[in-house]
């Protein structure tokens, strides 16, 4: 078990943390801004290229179990680094790709394998066994804060660049930015729980696996991660194609994904603070009610500048804020140092709703020409998700509680 840290290398193991995650997070992000060049560029379709990025959050999410379970056995360190430079790659092939089946192979696979290797299971599970149980909460959300940074640091970045630099140079400078992770991975140096494995034994404990998702609270957050991968998806794959259907500049959908971004830094902060002094699922509840609010609001309300940008202001204090009282209600029940396994299952749920945001909302505005049905079941399932933490009470969190202790 690492030891817990204060002082300055707290400072130090969080500033990291959130660093590695705004690469991860930022770069994911902000790519879905360059889809409608890649797909005129490419010639593919966007129900295709919808695909393309679908298949890279079910990558991503398969591979986030397993990346946690192997940092939990040889250290954080070593599945960064591989998962980094796996990123790294997938965007230069993807940059350099002139045909739809490479540019799939650059981003779905490689970039998909490449983020579920340096993202928030792996990240939050080094924070979170290094922190006590008082403070785990805040540190967890102002670590998840950084994919956030990342975002409006990326998407400003794509507007600034968005003169001068195409779509396939634009994804040759995030390759660029690799380098953040590989200089700042040692920081979160933990100890592995075994350094060598035996013959017959095996890197995926099924007993305990199964064990958890017998747990009805485990269930639920499963539900409720996947409505969130959901509706993030749908906003990063396709708000570049919703404001370009409601007949505005390009540059509003790179002006509201960064502030998103700035935003839930502010609103992720404020998150893991809340979580430590008030029930977590019941402000995962009020968070899911609020987005699907947003989304009606989004699809009832005349589309104009402002209208994008109000939604941008306040989804941005809900967007990545799910994430450290997810995680911090998963530790809660299961304890700190299963988090980065049981995390990243719940993370690969959050990926397959991830998966069907992309996709079948692309296939949906094909089906019908606008984004009506889409934005109608995106608020749909914020409402479901609101709803499924209503049974995770304290008193039950306080149970398992009782029990680790």
């Amino acid at each position: 078990m690492s030891a817990a840290v204060s002082g300055r290398k707290l400072y130090l193991l969080i500033a990291a943390g959130a660093l590695i995650l705004a690469y991860s997070m930022g770069v994911r992000q902000s790519m879905g801004l360059l889809v409608p060049d890649i797909s005129q560029a490419l010639s593919i379709p966007l129900p295709a290229l919808s695909f393309s990025f679908a298949v890279q959050n079910l990558v991503w999410g398969a591979v986030a179990p397993v990346a946690g379970l192997m940092a939990e056995r040889y250290g954080t360190v070593k599945v960064l680094l591989v998962g980094a430079l796996l990123y790294g790659f997938g965007l230069i092939v993807s940059a350099l790709s002139q045909s739809e089946a490479l540019f799939f192979v650059g981003n779905a696979l490689l970039i998909g394998l490449g983020t579920g290797a340096t993202t928030f299971p792996l990240v939050l599970a080094a924070v979170g066994k290094r922190v006590s149980e008082k403070r785990r909460t805040l540190a967890l959300g102002i670590t998840s804060a950084g994919g956030s940074l990342g975002q409006f640091l990326y998407a400003m970045s794509l507007g600034f660049m968005g003169n001068s630099f195409d779509w396939s140079q634009s994804l040759l400078a995030f390759a660029g930015s690799t380098v953040v992770v590989l200089a700042l991975a040692g920081l979160l140096k933990d100890q592995p729980a075994s350094r060598k494995m035996s013959a017959p034994e095996r890197l995926f404990d099924w007993q305990q696996i199964a064990a958890a998702m017998k747990v009805r609270e485990y269930q639920l957050l499963n539900i409720g991660f996947f409505v969130c991968g959901f509706h993030i998806a749908f906003i990063t794959v396709h708000l570049a194609g919703v404001v370009s259907f409601c007949g505005l500049p390009p540059q509003i959908a790179a002006d509201s994904m960064a502030l998103i971004g700035l935003v839930n830094i502010v609103g992720g902060i404020l998150v893991g603070w809340a979580g430590d002094r008030w029930h977590k699922p019941w402000l995962l509840t009020l968070i899911y009610w609020l987005r699907a609010c947003l989304i009606m609001a989004l699809l009832l309300l005349p589309p104009t500048e402002t209208l994008f940008y109000g939604f941008a202001v306040l989804m941005g204090a809900l967007w990545l804020s799910t994430v450290p009282l997810t995680s911090g209600t998963v530790a809660q029940i299961f304890g700190p140092q299963q988090l980065a396994s049981l995390f990243g299952i719940v993370m690969f749920s959050h990926q397959i709703g991830a998966f069907f945001g992309s996709w079948l909302s692309g296939l949906m505005f094909e089906w019908y020409g606008d984004w009506q049905a889409a934005m109608l079941i995106s608020a749909g399932l914020g409402l479901l998700a609101a709803i499924v933490h209503l049974p995770i009470t304290p008193q039950r969190l306080d149970a398992f509680r009782a029990v680790s202790d």
